[in-house]
This record gives structure tokens, C-alpha cells and sequence, in this order.
């Protein structure tokens, strides 16, 4: 690529040990379609320099971009998730909010909003703070393997090409299928404001993406949705801090 993205960067730490696949196995078209996607963004400009000004800085794309291009072939992204590791994250983030609008997404990450187009934002989530209320996270496997299913749970490094997909996501994603990560976190709010819980969040958000993406629910996934059919009366909590749930879809009992 002719930008620094894709571009080998040296760390001063080693990445943990993972299932990192090199571009050329997730195939070529793929990494080089995300990668046009994201230099298409009025935003690049900016967040390329800020990736050249703080090279130790790790940058991963992740969340509904690559789980719809698996999915569809196709790389129309409405905005961009990034987790951030390694050196530098702060003062990374802080060089982006010379160049737009910082403010907090839902979760309390920032969301960065680039002044060349406030329309398509970036939410920017340090790994280190990523917290789902399990365990703190030290690499961008920890953050995967604790997002809410697994087609979500798909890393692309943006400086190495490297794809990271511990939970197989790559493979629902081609088809079609709604598999939740996991059940074991915490019954507890997502924040001490909000009275929306973690499972309340987990549940709506697999039953929307399952329907307004056309998903088959998994079994296992499916049994979770029957068991805990009750955590529905937190979709108008949910609307208000997120957006309108489709839950249209109805796990069968």
C-alpha cells in the first residue's frame, strides 16, 4: 500500500501469542479492499498521520467493517472501530483531536469525529481499558475473545496486515452465522449510571445483528436467547444509549 497502513512498524514489545494469519492467507483482494475502504475516509488523512507520528502506537481495525466484508464481499463502512495498544495510545488519540471532535461513545471510549467529516466517526478504545468486566486486557486477543460474537471478533493489524481471529469469526462470518463468545460475564450495569446490564447489552445486540443481518442463530447461541427472553425489557434502555434494537426475530423455544 502506499500509505503507512500495512506498512511493518517495530514494537518494543512483542505481540502475545495468537492465531495471526498473514494477508496473503487471508487472501489479497480482501486486505487490499479494507485497506482502500479505510484510505477513502475523510478522516485517513489525519489518523495516518497521527499512525506516522507515533509508530509504537498498535492500531487494529476491528468490529462491523471486516464482519461485513466476510460476510458480503463488499467494504461500505458507516464508521470505524480501532483498538489501540502498545506505546504512545494517549498521546495518539490526543494528536486526532487537534484534527476533529473527541467526545465519549456509549461505552465511554472515545469517538473521535475527524473535521474533514463529522458524519463518519472513529471510536478509538485503548485495549488496556477495554473492559467487558471480565479481566483486564494486555493484548488485542484478550479484547477478542471477550466481544459479544464472533463474527465481530476479527482484528485486522493495520501497520503488519496480520488478521487475528481466535474465535473463528471468519468462518460465521462467510456463513452467516450468529455464534455469541461468550455467557460468563458479569450480571451487572455496563456502567454506574446506566441501567442497562452486561447480558441485557449481550442479549439485545445478538438478537439485532442476528436479524438485521440475516444470521442463523447457532444452538447453543439460540438456548442463551430462550433462557434469558426477559432481558427484551431493557430494549428501551438500550435505544436510548445505543440504537433501536430489531428484535423482530424470535429465538424459537
Amino acid at each position: 500500500m502506499a500509505s503507512d497502513l500495512g506498512t511493518p512498524r517495530p514494537y518494543d514489545r512483542l505481540m502475545a501469542a495468537a492465531d495471526a494469519l498473514p494477508s496473503s492467507q487471508i487472501t489479497e483482494s480482501a486486505y487490499a479492499d479494507v485497506s482502500v475502504a479505510v484510505q477513502k475516509w475523510p478522516g485517513f488523512g489525519a489518523f495516518d498521520a497521527a499512525m506516522r507520528a507515533f509508530p509504537q502506537t498498535e492500531v487494529f481495525l476491528v468490529g462491523g467493517v471486516l464482519r461485513d466484508y466476510f460476510r458480503t464481499r463488499k467494504c461500505t463502512p458507516k464508521d470505524f472501530d480501532f483498538f489501540l495498544g502498545g506505546l504512545g495510545v494517549d498521546k495518539f488519540i490526543e494528536r486526532l483531536a487537534v484534527h476533529g471532535e473527541l467526545s465519549k461513545g456509549p461505552f465511554g471510549s472515545p469517538r473521535w469525529r475527524p473535521a474533514a467529516s463529522s458524519a463518519r466517526y472513529a471510536d478509538l478504545v485503548p485495549i488496556a481499558r477495554f473492559n467487558n468486566g471480565i479481566w483486564r486486557c494486555e493484548d488485542i486477543v484478550d479484547a477478542l475473545n471477550q466481544f459479544d460474537f464472533t463474527a465481530n471478533a476479527i482484528a485486522l493489524d493495520m501497520r503488519r496486515g496480520r488478521l487475528f481471529d481466535p474465535q473463528n469469526g471468519v468462518r460465521d462470518a462467510r456463513a452467516s452465522t450468529m455464534r455469541a463468545v461468550r455467557f460468563d460475564y458479569p450480571e451487572e450495569p455496563i456502567s454506574p449510571e446506566s441501567p442497562l446490564t452486561r447480558h441485557g447489552v449481550l442479549w439485545i445486540r445478538l438478537l439485532h445483528y442476528a436479524g438485521a443481518l440475516g444470521l442463523s442463530i447457532e444452538p447453543f447461541t439460540e438456548k442463551w436467547l430462550v433462557d434469558h427472553a426477559q432481558l427484551r425489557m431493557q430494549a428501551a434502555d438500550f435505544a436510548q444509549a445505543f440504537f433501536t434494537p430489531n428484535l423482530r426475530l424470535r429465538p424459537t423455544p
